[in-house]
Formats: C-alpha cells, sequence, structure tokens
C-alpha cells in the first residue's frame, strides 16, 4: 500500500495552489496524494490533475477571501483567525490527517496546519518562500514596506526602517492569541512570536542561495529551486503574436492583484508603442471601456509559456510571477503589493535583472520610463540570462520530492 501524504495550500492561492500540484505529480506514482482546502476558488486545478480533494469546514466565503487578501496586502490589519474559526479549522484537519492516515503534511500558508499536524502527530512540512522566513530576517534582509513610504515615516532613514521591519517582524506576538489558546487545549507547545507559526518541522524553500544571498540556512530548512506552476490552459491563437517593431510585454498581478493597482499599471502601459498581454479578466471583467487598445485581456495563462515569448514583464512580485520571469531570461519590472512580494522583487533588483516600483509610483506614472529601462539598457537583459542559467541548475519540485521520499519512504516495490 502506498503511504498517503496530505497537501494543504490555500486554495484561494493560484500560486500556492498550483506549487503543491507540481510537487504532488512527481510524487504520485509512489504515494497516495491528497489535498484539502476552505475554499473552491482553484480547488478544481486540484481534481483537473486528477488528485483527492477534501473540502473542509469551515468554508470560506467569496468576501472572507477578499478580505484575507486584503490582510495579505497590509490593506486591513485584523486578526484573520478568530478563535472559534481556528478551533473549527483545527478540529476538521486532525479529522482528516487521521481519517486517510496521512504520514505527513505539506503545506504553503494554511496555518491552522501549523497547530493539527502537532496535535496528529505527523510531521509538518512547509514550501515556503524565503522571504520573511525566520532565516531571511535574521539576515537583515526586511524591507520597510513601500505602502507606508509617505510621511512622517519619509523623515526617517530608509536603513533604519528597514531594520526595524526586520526587528519587528522577528519579535511581533499578532495573531498568536488564538493559536497560543487553541495550542493549550490541545496539549501542544503554543507559538511565542508570528514567526514560529511559520517554521514547520521540515521547510523546503523554493528559491536559491544565489537570489537571496544567504548561504547557510539552519538544519531543518534547505533550498530546493524554484517551484512554480506547469497550467495546461492553452494560449489562445493569435494572442502572441507580435506588430513589427513592438515589444511583447507581459503583464501579470496573480491572484492577489489590487484593482486600483492593476488599472494604473495599464493604463499608464497604454501610452507606450508596445503591446501587452494581461491575464487578469478574473479582475477586471471581459472589456471595461477604459481599457487602452494596446492591452490584451485574457483568463489565466501558462506564464512560462508567455514569458519565453514576451521582451519584459511588468508582474506583482508574488513568487511565481518573479520565477516563471526569472527563467526566461527576461528583465521585469516588479510592483510589490505587500512585504514578501517586495522582497521577491528586491532580490532580483540586487542581482541587476528587474526594477522595483510602489504602487504609488504606479499610480504617479513611473511605469513607462521604469520599463522603457529594462527594455533598452542590456545590463538588465545580461543579468536576466545569468539568473535563469543558475536557476536552471536546480529543479525544485526534483528537490522537494527528494525530500520527502527521505522524510516518508515509498513502499519498497520489490518487496512482495
Amino acid at each position: 500500500m502506498k503511504p498517503t501524504l496530505l497537501f494543504a495550500p490555500e486554495t484561494f492561492n493560484i500560486a500556492e495552489t498550483t506549487r503543491m500540484i507540481e510537487i504532488a505529480k512527481a510524487l504520485r506514482d509512489e504515494y497516495e496524494c491528497r489535498f484539502s482546502g476552505y475554499s473552491e476558488e482553484y480547488a478544481y486545478l486540484i481534481r483537473e490533475a486528477g488528485f483527492a480533494y477534501h473540502a473542509l469546514e469551515p468554508r470560506l466565503s467569496p468576501e472572507q477571501v477578499a478580505w484575507l487578501w486584503k490582510v495579505d496586502r497590509m490593506e486591513a490589519f485584523g486578526n484573520p483567525f478568530k478563535p472559534a474559526m481556528l478551533r473549527a479549522r483545527v478540529a476538521s484537519e486532525i479529522a482528516l490527517i487521521r481519517e486517510i492516515g496521512a504520514k505527513a503534511v505539506i503545506m504553503g500558508f494554511t496555518l491552522s496546519y501549523w497547530l493539527s499536524a502537532r496535535a496528529a502527530k505527523v510531521p509538518l512540512v512547509y514550501v515556503i518562500p524565503f522571504p520573511l522566513s525566520r532565516p531571511f530576517l535574521e539576515a537583515g534582509l526586511g524591507k520597510w514596506p513601500a505602502r507606508y513610504a509617505g510621511f512622517p515615516f519619509s523623515l526617517i532613514s530608509r536603513r533604519r526602517l528597514d531594520a526595524w521591519s526586520s526587528s519587528w517582524f522577528l519579535r511581533t506576538r499578532l495573531w498568536i492569541g488564538p493559536f497560543a489558546a487553541v495550542a493549550k487545549e490541545l496539549g501542544v507547545a503554543a507559538p511565542e512570536r508570528l514567526v514560529d507559526i511559520f517554521e514547520g518541522d521540515y521547510n523546503l524553500v523554493t528559491d536559491i542561495p544565489e537570489l537571496t544571498g544567504v548561504t547557510k540556512l539552519p538544519d531543518n530548512w534547505r533550498y530546493v529551486g524554484f517551484i512554480y506552476a506547469s497550467l495546461d490552459t492553452p494560449v489562445p491563437p493569435g494572442l502572441l503574436d507580435r506588430r513589427p517593431g513592438r515589444p511583447l510585454i507581459y503583464c501579470a498581478m496573480g491572484s492577489s492583484a489590487n484593482r486600483q493597482t492593476l488599472e494604473a499599471a495599464l493604463r499608464s502601459l497604454g501610452e507606450g508603442d508596445w503591446d501587452v498581454v494581461c491575464p487578469a479578466r478574473k479582475h477586471l471583467g471581459d472589456a471595461p471601456p477604459w481599457l487602452p487598445a494596446n492591452v490584451r485581456l485574457t483568463d489565466w495563462l501558462p506564464a512560462p509559456e508567455v514569458n519565453a515569448v514576451a521582451d519584459a514583464a511588468v508582474i506583482h512580485g508574488g513568487q511565481g510571477t518573479v520565477q516563471t520571469a526569472i527563467m526566461a531570461g527576461k528583465p521585469f519590472v516588479g510592483i510589490g503589493l505587500q512585504p514578501e512580494q517586495e522582497a521577491n522583487v528586491e532580490a532580483a533588483v540586487r542581482f541587476g535583472s528587474a526594477l522595483a516600483l510602489s504602487p504609488r509610483q504606479v499610480a504617479d506614472g513611473s511605469l513607462p520610463a521604469a520599463l522603457r529601462r529594462v527594455l533598452d539598457e542590456s545590463g538588465f537583459k545580461e543579468a536576466a540570462r545569468r539568473l535563469r542559467d543558475l536557476a536552471a541548475d536546480r529543479d525544485g519540485v526534483a528537490g522537494a520530492a527528494a525530500f520527502v521520499r527521505e522524510l516518508v519512504p515509498p513502499v519498497d516495490r520489490s518487496v512482495s
């Protein structure tokens, strides 16, 4: 009998859901791979990939998902984990772990599993971006959120603000109250700081040290390399056709997009002599009247395929969008909407393959000039190609799968 693995992405996040699907695909011949989630938004991708999906209670409503994205972008500051909701989620998760006999939980940011995996006494494996992790913060790489760069914070040096940001994230007890209360009820160790719940028994960092700048990780952490979606979604005929002399730009803001920033970006891209492909129909509808004539609006697209054809990208800084641009060897302009995305962009900026803008700068009309720089200045393209070559040496899916095989050995088929 195959050992059972439980994958637990937040299924309203397309990047997180598809990362888990890619790992599960690599393990499906040796393991029974099952998924759980609280939102139906991208659960269909799990089912389409042929995996069993357990829809847990309490379900997230569309309104709750929209609010969680606001929390993610630091547009709202309430605690997303109310004690009753957290207690109910943990009960659902423990019941599922026991029902299917899971040998390990592999998760993204379904943070309630931090409690339920411990209570069920199964190992918890985080598949985690490097930004805002404990090693990232201990290396002093935190950045003051661009959203709060105005007065009165503009009176303080950026170096001091950045140092304070790393220190705050390492020490804050934000959101911890409900986790501590439920941990006590379960008889498991409670988290002391917010950063504690962003760390599992084992942590697989979906990045490379040449990009993060941090070469040594704690013993229960390891770099595995980039992991991003490989969707079977076809590209509509003619969508990537080029008009003579006009660059093709890929503009993607992911499932976490802020509509105001997305609209400002597309309006300003209408000023340039380029064509833009933008998979944002989910956020904008079919054809908003203000949409510039040079913008081709579409549904979700396979980002690796589109990036391979495009000359440059304008992206929100989610790890999947950054990594697909890197693997295509293309420079980009990054518009981080929250600290993790800003850090993803900043890593590429340090390497020389990208420029960073804040949402405020996009609203002020700075995007066209930044995009022209990454298109016209050869240094950005050269750095993008160097980074692509470094990243190509590591297969993140293979690295994650290899770790899982070490942790939970598959059945030896030579034994009858």
